[in-house]
C-alpha cells in the first residue's frame, strides 16, 4: 500500500511539469518549455530511483505525451518566426529538428512500453513488486502465479515429419506369386 502512496505522490511531478509547460508556452517562453518538458520527465525517474518504487504502467504513455511537448517546444522556438509585416515564416531547420525530437521521444516511449517483453517477463510492475517482495519475505507468502504463454501446438506438429527419411513414407511390398517385388496399395488389400 505504502507503494501505492508514493507512486500517487510522484504524479504530482508530471502534472506540474504539464503546467508549467502550459503556462510557459503562454508567455511565449518557449526555452522554458522546452526545459519543463525534459526535467518534468527527468525528475519523475530520479524520484522513482530515490523512492525504490516500480514505475506505473503507463509511463511509456508518459514518456510519448512529454515527447509531444518537447516537439512542440522545439518547433515553437526552432521552427517558425514572425517576419516584418506580421507573417509567419516556417524554418526548414527547426522543422525537421521537432519532427526528430517527435520521432526519438514516440520511440521511446513505445519502446519502455514494450521492456517488459524484452525483458522475457510477462509480469507488470506491480506483480513484480508482489514477487519480490514476496521472495524477500516483507509480506505474507502467497501463491504467486507467472503468467506463462501457451505454447503453440500447431508448431511442434510441423517439425515431427522432418526426422523421417522418404523410404519411411512408402508403400509396404509383398512378393507376388511370381517371387517378384510389388507394391500392396491400400485399395488393393481390400479386395
Amino acid at each position: 500500500m505504502a507503494s501505492d502512496v508514493r507512486s500517487g505522490i510522484g504524479f504530482i511531478i508530471p502534472l506540474g511539469a504539464i503546467v508549467g509547460f502550459v503556462l510557459s508556452v503562454l508567455a511565449e517562453n518557449y526555452v522554458l518549455g522546452i526545459f519543463f518538458a525534459v526535467a518534468g520527465v527527468l525528475i519523475w525517474l530520479l524520484y522513482f530511483a530515490v523512492m525504490d518504487t516500480a514505475a506505473p504502467d503507463i509511463m511509456g504513455n508518459f514518456i510519448i505525451l512529454f515527447g509531444v511537448l518537447l516537439s512542440l517546444a522545439v518547433f515553437m522556438n526552432f521552427g517558425w518566426e514572425q517576419n516584418m509585416w506580421g507573417g509567419i515564416e516556417f524554418k526548414a531547420e527547426g522543422s525537421v529538428m521537432a519532427l526528430v525530437v517527435l520521432f526519438f521521444g514516440t520511440l521511446s516511449g513505445v519502446l519502455y512500453r514494450q521492456k517488459l517483453s524484452l525483458d522475457g517477463q510477462k509480469l507488470t510492475a506491480r506483480e513484480q513488486e508482489l514477487v519480490d517482495r514476496a521472495l524477500l519475505g516483507e509480506e505474507d507468502p502467497r501463491v504467486i502465479v507467472v503468467k506463462q504463454e501457451k505454447e503453440d501446438e500447431a508448431d511442434d506438429d510441423d517439425d515431427e515429419y522432418d526426422e523421417y527419411e522418404e523410404y519411411d513414407y512408402s508403400y509396404p511390398y509383398y512378393f507376388n506369386e511370381d517371387d517378384e517385388y510389388e507394391y500392396v496399395y491400400e485399395e488393393d488389400e481390400e479386395d
